[in-house]
């Protein structure tokens, strides 16, 4: 069975019987007390989720509908530490990219001086010492790669959490009016020449 829409966000034409028994029912799920603009106390210490908490508040603070309830702040929660583990894991990913870059210019930088040096030993040396760095510069590859599959998992999760909480263009159309298409301005005259086709074809009286 699908969630039900906020009251706010229905379209729906309902007779009064049923927008009295739907008011009714949503007041009795409704708690008395509503979530503050303050991130709870679970958030302390994680800056970037009590400043997710905060941005959502004002934002469902503008609407008319009641979207979030107290009843959610679990998943509000949740949600506001997803988007600081997801900026952590984009911090993690620049370094460890960047490190991939600087591994790969010395890597390169040693193969080069391996090739100038006329010393048999020494340039076997520099080419072995590139050999080694090679390793690191793969598993700085390998780093990066990982972590870009973190974050897309990551991103997911949270997509379908906005899902849940109108966060998403298709997640609030369903709830957007239909647009009304116009109609057509009547011609008089070509609505003469319909009557007069029709009492010559004899459908008029």
């Amino acid at each position: 069975m699908p969630a039900r829409k906020p009251a706010g966000l229905r379209n729906r034409a309902e007779t009064k019987a049923e927008t009295a028994a739907r008011i009714a029912n949503e007041a009795a799920l409704e708690p008395e007390r509503g979530l503050s603009v303050q991130a709870p106390a679970r958030l302390k210490d994680h800056q970037v989720a009590q400043a997710t908490w905060r941005r959502m508040m004002r934002t469902y603070g503008q609407l008319k509908a009641t979207v979030v309830t107290r009843m959610d702040i679990d998943l509000l929660v949740d949600y506001c530490l997803l988007m600081e583990q997801l900026q952590e894991l984009d911090r993690m990913r620049k370094v460890a990219y960047q490190l991939w870059l600087e591994l790969g210019k010395r890597h390169d930088k040693i193969l080069q001086e391996s090739k100038q040096i006329g010393d048999k030993d020494a340039a076997e040396a520099k080419e072995e010492e590139a050999i080694k760095l090679a390793t690191k510069v793969l598993d700085a590859f390998n780093a990066v790669v990982k972590l870009d599959g973190r974050v897309d998992r990551k991103r997911d999760l949270l997509l379908k959490w906005r899902q849940s909480l109108y966060l998403t263009p298709r997640a609030r159309s369903a709830a957007a009016p239909e647009k009304k298409e116009k109609p057509e301005p009547v011609d008089p005259l070509e609505t003469l020449l319909d009557d007069v086709s029709d009492f010559v074809n004899g459908d008029g009286k």
